[in-house]
């Protein structure tokens, strides 16, 4: 684990645990949006409900009310950009329901909420399974991956792309004593570094992650912050970072990244920005490729800097390509599935003043009786598809390794 349980713990008093709970069951009865997350290198757990199910999406972050965005991989009629609006709060600090300030409650929306909660909370055999759907049923081949991997090897061979990544789902039978908000404890619990989340959006169902993968971050100081983030090797306990070693494949994937990030600041005239790294990061049972760019928002006088970032590095080459465009396309026509959320994009916006988005990787949809788990392997010319193949085996395991124990 990258923290004890005891620096976990001391936020989360069985009063509070029992609260999230009722809050989280209370979202489902009432089918309205809700997020609950907990940030990287954090210990408190921050919840938020819309009490309506309207989806005005802010034109910009930086004049956006405060509230939770989810985003897809590419927006389609089915999918879409969702903006949970924060009308009520709990977080495991305060300890609380509260309604958001300045809320205008006319229709009593919040009182039936709090009825809700009071009757959910009384009422130990609520079910959330019997709101969830069954996810249908769809082929998942080893066989067809890999084809596809190389597929993306010979269309790069042409000099087509310089990185494709393509991505793949895969189902597992949950457990009766599954419940999706201690499995979001124990995520928090395990991975330190990870974006921790929770996320139900009315008919686009229920979504689980950890991800290690900040797309932007502007803070109350006015600084912005994105990262490249590739390369993947799998690490045994007891495993020293000194001793990592990368192929030249990796450093390359890792570097693709990292000039498509310094590529976007070019096509805004931006030259002023503080580059760190590539140095090796830990995430869960994996180590990654980590740059971090860093721009003071203020002295470059460019107050928009996160709305205009977010649209330009969304999809960002690590979960889809270069170039980014045909590489997209290309997914679209041979990937032979709809990634809805996954790598796409989540988190806070203007929350406590400050705003985090990150690539919602190592994710799972969560269903009545199933999770569907998805993930992506970087190809290049020097890439093996049976490694490929085991690359997104390994980053399953960065979910399963913790549900499953």
């Amino acid at each position: 684990m990258e923290t004890s349980k005891q620096s976990t713990q001391t936020v989360l008093t069985t009063a509070f645990f029992e609260k999230l709970q009722s809050f989280f069951s209370t979202g489902i009865k009432m089918d309205l949006p809700f997020a609950i997350w907990r940030n990287p290198q954090e210990t408190v757990i921050h919840s938020t409900l819309q009490l309506d199910q309207n989806n005005d999406i802010p034109e910009e972050l930086e004049n956006s009310p405060t509230g939770f965005m989810v985003s897809p991989f590419e927006p389609s009629e089915n999918h879409d950009t969702q903006f949970i609006k924060s009308d009520v709060l709990l977080d495991s600090d305060l300890n609380e329901i509260l309604l958001s300030p300045g809320f205008k409650d006319k229709e009593g929306r919040f009182e039936k909420f709090v009825q809700q909660f009071s009757k959910v909370h009384e009422d130990s055999s609520f079910d959330y399974r019997d709101f969830l759907e069954t996810p249908s049923p769809f082929k998942a081949s080893k066989e067809y991956f890999l084809e596809l991997v190389q597929k993306c090897k010979d269309s790069i061979s042409e000099g087509y792309y310089q990185k494709i990544v393509p991505s793949r789902r895969e189902k597992f039978r949950l457990e009766k004593k599954f419940h999706p908000v201690n499995e979001l404890i124990k995520l928090c619990e395990a991975y330190e570094n990870a974006f921790v989340s929770l996320v139900y959006l009315p008919n686009q169902g229920l979504w689980l992650g950890a991800t290690p993968e900040l797309l932007i971050a502007v803070d109350e100081a006015e600084n912005f912050e994105t990262i490249s983030l590739a390369g993947t090797q799998e690490i045994r306990p007891g495993f020293e970072l000194a001793q990592v070693s990368w192929t030249q494949k990796e450093i390359e994937e890792q570097a693709l990244v990292s000039r498509y990030i310094v590529n976007c600041f070019k096509k805004i005239r931006l030259r002023e920005f503080d580059e760190y790294g590539p140095k090796t990061v830990k995430a869960g049972n994996l180590i990654h490729l980590k740059t971090s760019f860093k721009v003071n928002m203020k002295e470059v006088n460019f107050p928009q800097l996160g709305s205009v970032m977010l649209d330009l590095l969304h999809p960002t080459s690590a979960v889809c390509g270069m170039p980014m465009i045909p590489a997209a396309k290309f997914l679209q026509e041979n990937e032979a599935y709809d990634r809805e959320y996954y790598s796409g994009y989540l988190g806070p916006v203007n929350y406590d003043g400050q705003t985090a988005l990150y690539v919602n990787l190592r994710c799972a949809k969560v269903y009545k009786n199933d999770l569907v788990l998805f993930a992506g392997a970087g190809v290049t010319e020097d890439s093996d598809p049976e490694k490929e193949w085991t690359e997104t085996e390994i980053k399953f395991q960065t979910l399963l390794n913790v549900i499953q124990a």
